[in-house]
């Protein structure tokens, strides 16, 4: 199995922040933790997902856009797949497609379909190049073709949310309203159109996705020096990790869990100019 991580344009960076590849030769069956928003380009072979509550094929050739997620779900891969992904930025979201990323959360959208019918000509060059570099340089050309300034944004709003989902330290809703110059509504709204969901369950997301990531780049062996740091108790922490990351702690620590791990000791290998993608 192999995974390695890309990064896009440098003016393409603040809409999606890293391009990953993943090649498996053999067949494997994993979870998937719920991750940020992605593009996906299957360019061989074929994966399963059961996001949708059933098994769902998604054969050489789909791209597909990924909303952000808020539960974790099975995936599967036939052997000889290869896929192409690019995480996208709740303001690449927002510049780059119509709908709300609450509109798309929990779902798999055919690509096609979320773009103008002008650039969707630009899907094929994904996967007719011939290596790696010229999927990139495809990609590059097709979500910088899709970015627009037509949609209001609060980019001020985004930042701060960011910066307070993926600051590792503890912190409450109310460190975020102490912070910006929107009421609850208001921030409630936001929320939900640049992140998917309302800033509780976003909070709670990002807080249990912290967690696995310090027992990985920590190589941590007792959960329980992350519960004590977030979570009033260890049966809160055991609940939230496992809907979130589709396994108790003591699962993540134990299992080889070959997909999560690999993905997050090779997020780290390039610079990402959203921590929202290094984390998530």
């Amino acid at each position: 199995m192999e995974f390695s991580y890309f990064e896009p344009a440098p003016e393409l960076r603040q809409f999606v922040s890293s391009y990953y590849f993943v090649s498996l030769p053999f067949e494997i069956a994993d979870i998937m933790r719920a991750e940020i928003a992605n593009a996906r380009f299957i360019l061989e072979g074929t994966v399963w997902s059961d996001l949708s509550g059933e098994y769902e094929a998604f054969p050489a050739g789909a791209s597909v856009l990924c909303g952000p997620t808020y539960r974790w779900s099975r995936i599967k891969f036939a052997e000889h797949t290869r896929v192409f992904g690019a995480a996208i930025t709740p303001l690449g979201w927002r510049r780059m497609f119509a709908m709300s990323a609450e509109e798309a959360a929990d779902l798999h959208l055919p690509f096609a379909e979320a773009v103008p019918a002008e650039n969707r000509s630009l899907i094929d060059g994904v996967f007719t190049a011939a290596d790696n570099q010229q999927v990139v340089a495809a990609a590059d050309k097709l979500f910088l073709s899709l970015v627009t300034d037509e949609r209001s944004v609060h980019e001020d709003f985004i930042k701060q949310a960011t910066d307070w989902i993926v600051d590792p330290e503890p912190n409450e809703i109310e460190h975020l309203l102490d912070n910006v110059d929107f009421s609850h509504r208001q921030v409630e709204r936001l929320c939900k159109a640049y992140f998917g969901s309302g800033p509780k369950k976003l909070h709670r997301k990002f807080r249990a996705l912290h967690a696995a990531n310090r027992l990985t780049w920590q190589n941590l062996d007792d959960w329980r020096d992350v519960a004590r740091t977030a979570y009033y108790d260890q049966a809160h922490f055991i609940r939230e990790f496992k809907q979130f990351n589709g396994r108790t702690p003591k699962e993540f620590m134990d299992g080889p869990h070959i997909l999560v791990r690999m993905t997050l000791e090779e997020r780290l290998k390039i610079n990402h100019a959203s921590p929202f993608s290094l984390v998530g």
